[in-house]
């Protein structure tokens, strides 16, 4: 479409040539910035997303909520409530509580298994060979949990680490509970388990005046 510009005679010319150039200008910018946001924002491709333990009697995986909370779910086909979540934020140091290995965030409140009744260890006689009161036929059950990363109410809650950072990396795994009824499979791993290795979840809104992704962060540059 032909555009005519027109100006009165107190008004000052304006140069068409050069506010068509300002214009192609400021679109080609605002197309530059549009794509360093898309980026920004989107997972690199093909990025491995890590969905926790999603096989077997015992799975958990855990989600981020924004607002620096993460929730943790553990979804529970034995009668066994012990099966006990251990979680770290931004590779922190560990404990030694006198178990042999390290620990974590575990403890009070944990973030336990929960099953319906008779539950293992304590509704039923005890587990042996000849009598198998554990048991993984059961119809699941959820246990949820929620940890404001700005409010931890643990009796173990070191300061939070990177405290001015929009995102934690908040790193879990099932620390406490009986492998099974046949201890490891020949694969090496817990028989109700899984590997027992960590999985990972980044936690955002942590702190969202420090910076990040922003367009506001992009335009001065530009059309400065």
């Amino acid at each position: 479409m032909l555009t005519t510009l027109t100006t009165s005679p107190a008004a000052k010319a304006v140069p068409v040539k050069s506010n068509i150039n300002r214009s192609v200008r400021i679109s080609a910018a605002a197309v530059v910035a549009a794509g360093a946001i898309l980026t920004l924002t989107q997972a690199p491709a093909g990025a491995a997303v890590d969905n926790g333990q999603r096989t077997g009697p015992v799975q958990f995986w855990a989600t981020d909520l924004g607002g620096c909370k993460a929730e943790f779910n553990i979804e529970n086909r034995t009668n066994v409530t012990t099966y006990t979540i251990d979680w770290r934020i931004d590779d922190e140091e560990g404990r030694d509580i006198g178990v042999g290995f390290d620990v974590w965030r575990t403890g009070t409140p944990n973030m336990a298994s929960k099953a319906a009744s008779p539950t293992w260890p304590d509704e039923v006689e005890p587990n042996t060979p000849e009598n198998r009161t554990m048991v993984s036929d059961r119809d699941p059950v959820l246990a949820t949990y929620v940890q404001d990363l700005k409010n931890i109410n643990a009796s173990w809650n070191p300061p939070l680490p990177n405290p001015e950072a929009n995102t934690h990396k908040i790193d879990y795994r099932i620390v406490l509970g009986p492998p099974g009824n046949n201890g490891e499979t020949e694969s090496g791993f817990p028989e109700w388990l899984g590997d027992r290795q960590w999985h990972t979840v980044t936690v955002t809104g942590c702190n969202p005046g420090s910076g990040g992704t922003g367009s506001a962060n992009f335009f001065p540059s530009l059309f400065g």
